[in-house]
Parts: structure tokens; C-alpha cells; sequence
């Protein structure tokens, strides 16, 4: 855990620091900005802390219980009932933020479920399942033998609109 400094501040002038750190965080504009302010202002290790305390977070609010969470994020028990404490005393920032993640998550999961679905129906149109092929190995030659006349069926009919 990351020591304090032994040598007092004015209750005053530390208030004033911690208002600055405030804004500081609310005047970024990009994930970027935030990025390069804490990594100028946190060690590597309490940059950790603060990553696998949120995860912590999210994952009691979503009902994990303490060995699933000591397994995924290597983490102690004590570490996770400071967490949980956090979240049964107060926790209000914890949760608030727990519940924009998962709008956020929700929001991308439609997209990429759209994406998904879109990717879809370019390979369908690309290459149709309904081939030669597909028909000759899962239905037989009666299948096949219809997906051929079909065939013939339209080219003749492109041919007699062409010609």
C-alpha cells in the first residue's frame, strides 16, 4: 500500500488539492487525456489497484461470489471485503459507475450484434448456401437434380430477356 507522508498539511490547503484533482479529471476531453494523467500521476502499481478495485466492484454488483473473483483477478479475500465493505457502508460512485459500464456494454453489444448480423448477409449473398455442392451432401441427388433445372431455368430465361 502506498505510505502517506508523515508531515501535516492545512486542512485548508488539502481541500484546495483535492478540488484541483477534481476538476482536473472533469476538464479531460479524451480517454487519451485521462490516460496520460494517470500515468503522470500514479504509480504503475496503484494504477493496478485502482483497476482490479473497480473490477472488484463490478463483479460483487453482478453477484460473483469471493472464489470466483480471488480466481479471475488474482486478488486476496481481504482485498475483496474492503470492496465490499466500500459497497455496503456508501459505495454510491462504485455503483454509479458500475451502472454506466453496463449501459456502455449494452450499447456496444447491440453494435457489434448489428455488425454481426450485417457480415452475415454479405456472406450469405456471396456464397448462398444453397450450392451444388451443399445440396448434393446434405440432401442427395434428388436435391441437386432440382437445384441444376432451376439453374437451367433461369439462364434460359436471362437468355430469352437478353436475346
Amino acid at each position: 500500500m502506498t505510505k502517506l507522508s508523515r508531515l501535516h498539511l492545512d486542512p485548508e490547503h488539502f481541500g484546495h488539492y483535492v478540488n484541483n484533482l477534481w476538476a482536473a479529471f472533469t476538464l479531460m476531453d479524451s480517454k487519451e487525456d485521462i490516460r496520460l494523467l494517470f500515468k503522470d500521476l500514479f504509480t504503475h502499481t496503484e494504477y493496478k489497484m485502482f483497476a482490479k478495485r473497480l473490477e472488484i466492484a463490478r463483479r460483487l454488483l453482478q453477484g460473483q461470489t469471493y472464489e470466483e473473483i480471488i480466481n479471475a483477478l488474482r486478488v486476496t479475500s481481504r482485498t475483496i471485503n474492503n470492496v465490499s465493505n466500500i459497497l455496503v457502508i456508501h459505495g454510491d460512485g462504485l455503483r454509479k459507475v458500475h451502472s454506466k459500464l453496463q449501459d456502455l456494454e449494452h450499447k456496444y453489444q447491440g453494435k457489434r450484434e448489428e455488425r454481426q448480423a450485417i457480415l452475415e448477409r454479405r456472406v450469405r449473398r456471396k456464397a448462398p448456401a444453397e450450392t451444388f455442392l451443399a445440396n448434393l451432401v446434405t440432401e442427395g441427388v434428388p436435391a441437386a437434380n432440382r437445384f441444376i433445372r432451376k439453374k437451367l431455368k433461369q439462364r434460359s430465361a436471362k437468355r430469352t430477356l437478353e436475346g
